[in-house]
């Protein structure tokens, strides 16, 4: 997925905008954290031999059929089977969890955009239909939420990818769209090196426009009566949009160094979501 140094910001981003919800909640969104984290790390560990990561990413497509036949043997899975249960968790989504991050181990680059967004529904679209079942909603009719939790993930995922540029190129990875690198006037190569120059602001920008559409397409799928419940996404999404906003800001200077915002505004962010999920 994304680089591995920011492991711990992420989790704190991921996990701020559940603190206020109930117990029940909190426990689902926790054991789905771990499931995630858990198949996330199979593939970003560097020194491991890829065959021996395909072999655990097996395991786990099989671990999670036994889950949903209520026979699971590891851990983190059985501490699934009650929330799998009680928020009627779809088991595509952790299905498509894992073939998401399988497609790291491909060493694949993105042609186009399309081809990007098919990585971003698994490793990110997949989490939100996870959690958008936790959260619940009424209003919402099934086929848009599912849209918005899809949109959202390519939101939050292209952030991470916008942020992350530097620190993905130690792992070898490059996931902006090969296209967008050519229209940009830029190429792998001067990435690879990492050359700031127009050309790369360029390229930047193009990504940068796409991540703010992300948000703006996804915000409007929803009945604003269902905003209400949907508040710990607006958290992490206020979160997020800020942490791109600042990257801009900062003029992309993400080839040697990785953005992140201060607690004071991260706390300022989930404040600006909850007064927009209540209308005010």
């Amino acid at each position: 997925m994304t680089a591995v140094a920011s492991r711990a910001e992420k989790k704190s981003n991921f996990l701020a905008g559940f603190l206020l919800l109930p117990r029940a909640k909190r426990e689902a969104l926790s054991a789905v954290y771990a499931y995630c984290r858990l198949i996330d790390d199979i593939v970003d560990q560097p020194e491991q031999p890829r065959d021996e990561a395909r072999r655990r990413l097996d395991f786990w497509r099989g671990e999670t059929l036994r889950l949903y036949q209520g026979t699971p043997t590891h851990a983190v899975s059985r501490d699934l089977l009650k929330p799998v249960a009680a928020y009627k968790i779809p088991q595509d989504a952790f299905l498509e969890m894992i073939r998401g991050c399988a497609m790291d181990l491909d060493g694949a680059r993105y042609e186009t955009v399309a081809d990007l967004e098919s990585y971003m529904r698994g490793v990110a679209s997949s989490v939100g239909i996870m959690c958008i079942h936790i959260f619940g909603w009424t209003h919402t009719p099934k086929d848009r939420m599912y849209e918005f939790a899809t949109t959202f993930g390519y939101a939050f995922q292209m952030t991470n990818i916008i942020r992350d540029v530097g620190a993905d190129l130690e792992l070898g990875r490059v996931y902006l769209p090969l296209s967008d690198i050519r229209d940009a006037g830029y190429c792998v190569d001067r990435l690879i090196r990492r050359d700031h120059g127009p050309a790369f602001d360029r390229l930047m920008a193009i990504q940068y426009q796409r991540a703010k559409g992300y948000y703006a397409r996804a915000r409007s799928l929803v009945d604003a009566r269902d905003r209400p419940n949907l508040l710990p996404a607006e958290v992490m999404a206020h979160i997020y949009e800020g942490l791109l906003d600042e990257v801009k800001k900062r003029e992309f200077r993400v080839l040697f160094h990785q953005t992140s915002l201060p607690g004071y505004r991260k706390l300022a962010l989930a404040f600006k979501a909850w007064l927009y999920c209540h209308g005010l």
